[in-house]
């Protein structure tokens, strides 16, 4: 059995570490209220998400142990950048605002495959920007601004 894990180990990493972020976020959304289906309290939100991150996350762990061992290399350029873009973005929603910390989380991710393409990215932060506008702080409600508090 440890052979056929072995060479798989990179990605039951990946699985793990997701795994972890998905039961941070279960701990997280503990400290808001949970509500009902009918009536979302803010920690509804966060903890379905993680659930579903869990659940997928192990899922992708089954199916990498089940699949054929391949020869692949590890990508520590799209799991260096697109890590730094995510904790970009946690670090700067609250200081900073829902728009620069979404364009820094889209132009930091970008830089994990080249090529680098600024127009189609200014475009895609826009497209995500308004999305994310209308979603959260005009749909939602929730108490994000748009440039820093």
């Amino acid at each position: 059995m440890l052979e056929r894990l072995r060479p798989r180990a990179s990605e039951l990493i990946a699985c793990a570490a997701i795994i972890g972020f998905g039961i941070a976020g279960l701990v997280i959304a503990q400290d808001y209220q949970f509500g009902s289906i009918r009536r979302m309290g803010p920690g509804f939100f966060p903890a379905a998400t993680s659930v579903v991150i869990v659940l997928l996350a192990i899922a992708s762990a089954v199916e990498a142990v089940a699949q054929p061992p391949s020869e692949t290399e590890a990508a520590w350029r799209p799991l260096v950048f697109v890590s730094l873009a995510v904790i970009a973005w946690a670090s700067l929603i609250d200081s900073a605002g829902l728009l620069p910390a979404t364009v820094a989380m889209i132009f930091i991710a970008a830089l994990a495959r080249p090529p680098f393409k600024p127009v189609a990215l200014f475009l895609l932060s826009a497209g995500i920007c308004i999305s994310g506008y209308l979603i959260f702080i005009k749909g939602l409600h929730m108490p994000l601004s748009l440039l820093g508090r």
